[in-house]
């Protein structure tokens, strides 16, 4: 993955997303990933499936990588923003799933 600085955010680029990185993605996806059991990279893959560019194998490959939480950005995001993470982290692991296994 390659970071470019730009003040307040980062320009990333990955094989799966193009996009500015300024940690607000990966709490969100945090957030929807333990509570919902999904998040954006995989409502991404699904309409990739849909649109024939990948199998979904290749998809579900993907979002095992993809939906590991980035803890990086959020220590960052918590950091500007000004809220504990530690704490936001234990709040969200304790809401109720919405999911199965």
């Amino acid at each position: 993955m390659r970071h470019i600085r730009r003040g307040f955010s980062q320009f990333y680029c990955n094989r799966s997303q193009i996009g500015v990185e300024n940690g607000t993605a990966a709490f969100y996806n945090y957030i929807y990933y333990t509570i919902a059991g999904f998040s954006e990279f995989d409502t991404v893959r699904s309409n990739q499936i849909r649109e024939g560019i990948m199998s979904r194998e290749q998809a579900l490959a993907l979002v095992d990588k993809e939906n590991g939480p980035r803890f990086d950005s959020m220590e960052w995001y918590a950091k500007v923003v000004g809220f504990d993470l530690d704490r936001a982290i234990r709040v969200i692991n304790s809401v109720p799933k919405r999911w199965e296994t």
